[in-house]
């Protein structure tokens, strides 16, 4: 393979996934640019890294979805109870409103059983003794009554690279635009997609990203050697930190500080202006968050894969 640095024009990896945006550097490429785990990592030794996904879904908005859904369902019931005692009970006029409630219900449950059931995090770590990585995972459906659980996949790092994708495509006179971070397995000596999986998402530019590969690809293929200091996440984050988890940068915290210091410039400035035109609907997201990240289960793995993802070899 040839040891590309520079993005491509087109995508490397076949087939071409359809909201392709930029491919990253190879996997094997020499050392490039800022290495920055952007606060993600919960653990890092010469063994292993271990890279958190605790961020990837805002935790917060969707319970309100699922708190708001609940109270639509249970408004016909409330028309019923108060024009009962007037009319009595219409099989018709009432079996309407009853069945209108039902998919409201499920909607309540879907979103609140999503919320409130996925773990807090869904780690990733990074064995560079053992040439793996072991990909934390919640498997969920539409379905709000299926069967939703965990499980672990593993990757060998030789098949792994890396490209950023589309969230949010551009629509009428007004784009907004927003990244997601994929790492793809690839068939071994070629770009041929296998499998993929999605290591962070929801960025408004691809900079964190590639700092973020930058320093997954120095870590496997060198180690500690040469990494930058690099500042570990608290698992067990601050009242204020989930409060403000959607404006951190108000955060009176080490959090809140790292977060000041990234969005300097013009547009970073931009950003914290427009975003806080919208404190109110913010700060109850971020009461929503403190709710769901005191209720949500802790990671967990498989049997066995705890233990072997942490071994050296």
């Amino acid at each position: 393979m040839t040891l590309e640095t520079e993005p491509q024009r087109t995508p490397r990896i076949q087939p071409a996934h359809p909201r392709w945006e930029q491919d990253l550097a190879l996997r094997d490429a020499p050392p490039s640019g800022k290495a920055d785990s952007w606060d993600e990592l919960n653990h890092l030794d010469e063994t292993y890294l271990e890279f958190s996904m605790a961020t990837d879904i805002p935790r917060g908005p969707l319970f309100w979805c699922g708190i708001i859904c609940l109270a639509t369902g249970l408004f016909p019931g409330y028309l019923m109870s108060i024009t009962w005692p007037a009319r009595g009970f219409d099989i018709w006029a009432d079996g309407v409103l009853i069945a209108a409630s039902l998919p409201m219900f499920c909607l309540a449950l879907f979103f609140l059983r999503l919320d409130l059931r996925l773990p807090k995090d869904r780690p990733v770590r990074f064995n560079r003794r053992q040439g793996l990585v072991y990909a934390n995972r919640y498997l969920w459906s539409h379905n709000p009554f299926g069967r939703w659980g965990g499980d672990a996949k593993v990757f060998a790092w030789s098949t792994l690279q890396a490209e950023i994708t589309q969230q949010i495509d551009s629509g009428g006179e007004v784009a907004t635009w927003r990244y997601a971070f994929e790492l793809v397995a690839c068939a071994p000596g070629s770009f041929e997609e296998v499998d993929r999986f999605r290591l962070q998402q929801g960025a408004q530019t691809t900079g964190q990203y590639e700092e973020q590969w930058e320093l997954l690809r120095r870590y496997m293929n060198d180690g500690l050697e040469g990494l930058p200091a690099q500042q570990l996440r608290d698992r067990t984050p601050r009242f204020i930190d989930c409060l403000l988890f959607a404006m951190p940068w108000f955060a009176p915290t080490p959090t809140g500080r790292r977060a000041r210091e990234r969005m300097r410039g013009f547009f970073g400035t931009l950003m914290m202006v427009l975003m806080s035109l919208l404190f109110p609907l913010w700060l109850l997201f971020g009461v929503g968050n403190v709710i769901v990240m005191r209720l949500a289960p802790d990671a967990t793995w498989p049997a066995g894969v705890d233990e072997a993802s942490k071994r050296p070899g």
